[in-house]
């Protein structure tokens, strides 16, 4: 069994391991703020924007990969 070390961390752009799936857990934290709440220094567009976001998602097929990152449970 190989010891694991910042030296030999993976890249988000490939490999597996600690540092990877805490990439993917704050990059789903931030989309998550983003979609759930409104930025206070938002235009018009940015809410529209946010809310076409949040529909295609509720109704899309995909939402199942929503469900899993939210809950961390394999859906279905």
């Amino acid at each position: 069994m190989s010891s694991w070390s910042a030296a030999t961390a993976p890249t988000w752009s490939g490999g597996s391991g600690p540092g990877c799936w805490s990439r993917q857990a704050e990059r789903f934290s931030h989309d998550m703020t983003a979609l759930l709440h409104r930025d206070p220094g938002a235009t018009a567009f940015d809410d529209r924007l946010q809310l076409a976001r949040l529909d295609r998602d509720a109704i899309s097929r995909s939402a199942a990969g929503l469900a899993e990152g939210y809950t961390g449970f394999p859906f279905g």
